[in-house]
Order: C-alpha cells, then sequence, then structure tokens
C-alpha cells in the first residue's frame, strides 16, 4: 500500500502497526520543523540536531499512546516539545552556553562591498533577536518561534500544547512586551 496522499493521522496510525514506511515519511514532514524549534530553544546546533533524533525516536516508540483525541501533528509537536524541554532543562544544569557564529553566502549583482554591509547588519540584527531570546524562558522562546518563525496560528499551538487559544494569547502578548522591554534596555545599553 503506497504511503501517498495519506495525511498525518493515516501515517501516525500507520506507525502503530509498525509501518517504517510511514514513518519515514512524518520524517521527512516533521523534521525541518522540530529542528528549528529546537535550535531556537536551545541555541546550539549540535543538540539540537541530537533533540530532534530524539523527538523523532520518541515518536516512533510512543505512536502506540495516540489516541486520535488531538490531531496526529500537534501530537507530534507535544512530543517533540517535551523532549526540547528535556534538553534544555538538562543544559541548564550541565551545558555552557557557545556564541554561534552562521555562513551568509549570497551570490548577487549588487556591489559586493554593499552587499557585505548588508550582510553584515542581518547578522548583527539576528544575533542581537537571538540574544533577546534568550533572555526568555524556554517554553516564551518555543512561543515566538512557533507563532512569529513558524508562522503557525495560536490555535494550532494552543492544539499542540494542551492549552487553551486565549491563554496563550494572553501569553504572547505579555511575551512581546517583555521583548519590548528587553530591547529597550539593550537600545540603552549601546
Amino acid at each position: 500500500m503506497s504511503d501517498e496522499g495519506l495525511n498525518d493521522d493515516d501515517l501516525l496510525r500507520r506507525c502503530q502497526q509498525v509501518d517504517d514506511r510511514a514513518l519515514t515519511q512524518l520524517v521527512q514532514t516533521y523534521q525541518e520543523r522540530i529542528f528549528r524549534l529546537a535550535y531556537r530553544v536551545l541555541a546550539d546546533r549540535a543538540r539540537a540536531e541530537d533533540a530532534t533524533a530524539d523527538a523523532l525516536a520518541t515518536v516512533w516508540s510512543r505512536c502506540g499512546t495516540w489516541r486520535g483525541e488531538a490531531a496526529a501533528g500537534a501530537w507530534i509537536q507535544r512530543v517533540a516539545w517535551r523532549v526540547v524541554l528535556d534538553y534544555q532543562r538538562a543544559r541548564r544544569r550541565w551545558w555552557r552556553f557557545w556564541a554561534l557564529t552562521s555562513d551568509h553566502g549570497t551570490e548577487s549583482d549588487n556591489d559586493p562591498a554593499e552587499e557585505i554591509a548588508k550582510l553584515d547588519a542581518q547578522a548583527n540584527l539576528a544575533e542581537r533577536i537571538d540574544g533577546l531570546l534568550k533572555q526568555l524562558s524556554p517554553e516564551d522562546r518555543a512561543l515566538v518561534h512557533w507563532h512569529y518563525f513558524e508562522e503557525q496560528s495560536l490555535a494550532e499551538i494552543a492544539e499542540a500544547l494542551g492549552t487553551s487559544r486565549d491563554a496563550l494569547k494572553m501569553r504572547l502578548s505579555r511575551v512581546r512586551n517583555k521583548l519590548r522591554t528587553i530591547w529597550k534596555e539593550d537600545d540603552e545599553r549601546r
């Protein structure tokens, strides 16, 4: 039986029947999304890769506990979130924070000096934003990541976290206010 045309719920049901092809398709769908969440929360590429692999292994090992009360995608995100939180907690106890740099190479017909200046400004802004986000709790960083970087609706996030949309809306408002305050304080220090 082909896995094409199956939705996430169908694929997760197939995983419950130990269908590794269905798991492969779910991994292809969720791997990058889980990695981006893990990287946003952990701010460490290697640990994010480990957390992603563990989250996907946990989805496979715990798929039998999914009963279909929540959408498969929400259940997978909840499992991934818990694994990422476990990594964050372990990091708090054992891991030191290291600054990560990223390569931003692009080809362009524009003036190379302008492109370098633009990339430098973008890298500085991204570094500043990452630094400000690190001041938030892991839960708040994940909320910002899902809503602004993954562009998920509050309803989708609420389903994944098993909470109400209104509670998340209020929490997101508080997080935005906190980020404004942190940004302003950072401006004053500069």
